[in-house]
């Protein structure tokens, strides 16, 4: 337990002094910030007039985001693809850092199992994402505060909480196999580049309406509310996330970690 706590200790030092989670999250502010612009401009036709072709792009954000319930609708459908983005970034920087740092063979001569470390890695990107998706979650609120959104009833806002918090998991936990693309990449443009593919493919299978099936159409889903989630999506989601740990497990511990 004690070399847990070391390491994990040791990767908030690594993340604090690079300040990757400072850019990130200020990165991932954008999306809620211009949701709200649009917004804005939607309830200001003078001004969005102007602006001809984003003045169509606010009056569709407005015809979806009308009150608070389907703001938070939306915002957790920003965070199940935008801000996934972002989780993707964290973890290909977590566990991709120590390859083009060329620290990886320091790390794994230190006394402590490669299982602790892992997990502390792991245990980082879980932070780490949890508290972007709680700063995008107040800056979101705060916006609709401003913007004056109808209807923020507390069990409005509640319900709508749930739904964002439980889309943030089923996020993050679709986001974890990343770790075994960081690592059989030994950086950051295969995971980065997986991720892209992967937000193709869950577009075109939603499109295809098996998007049940696939374990990154599915925080997209259930954002949505389609109410088509049965347990089999739960359970797609959970053995990816633990099949994606256990094959970086076992790549950190019997591939040749020659550089």
């Amino acid at each position: 337990m004690n070399n847990f706590l070391d390491m994990v200790w040791v990767e908030f030092r690594k993340a604090v002094r690079s300040r990757m989670p400072l850019w990130t999250i200020l990165g991932s502010l954008f999306m809620p910030a211009g949701i709200a612009f649009l917004l804005f401009l939607a309830k200001n036709p003078e001004i969005s007039h102007k602006l001809g072709l984003v003045s169509a792009k606010a009056n569709l954000i407005a015809y979806s985001a009308t009150d608070w319930s389907s703001y938070l609708v939306l915002l957790a459908e920003i965070i199940s693809a935008g801000a996934f983005f972002f989780f993707v970034i964290a973890v290909s920087w977590v566990f991709g850092r120590e390859f083009t740092d060329g620290t990886l063979k320091d790390l794994l001569a230190v006394p402590v199992s490669r299982s602790s470390i892992l997990l502390a890695k792991f245990f980082m990107v879980i932070i780490w994402s949890i508290a972007m998706a709680i700063i995008i979650l107040l800056f979101s609120l705060v916006m609709g505060v401003i913007i004056q959104l109808p209807g923020g009833s507390p069990s409005v806002i509640m319900n709508g909480l749930i739904v964002v918090a439980i889309t943030v998991c089923l996020a993050i936990a679709v986001v974890l196999p990343f770790a075994f693309f960081a690592s059989v990449g030994r950086g950051y443009l295969l995971p980065i580049a997986i991720a892209i593919l992967s937000l193709i493919m869950a577009n075109l299978i939603m499109a295809l309406g098996w998007a049940e099936f696939f374990p990154w159409a599915i925080p997209t889903l259930y954002a949505q509310g389609e109410g088509s989630l049965s347990a089999i999506s739960y359970w797609i989601v959970l053995i990816t996330s633990l099949l994606g740990m256990i094959a970086t497990y076992l790549w950190w511990k019997y591939a040749d970690q020659n550089r």
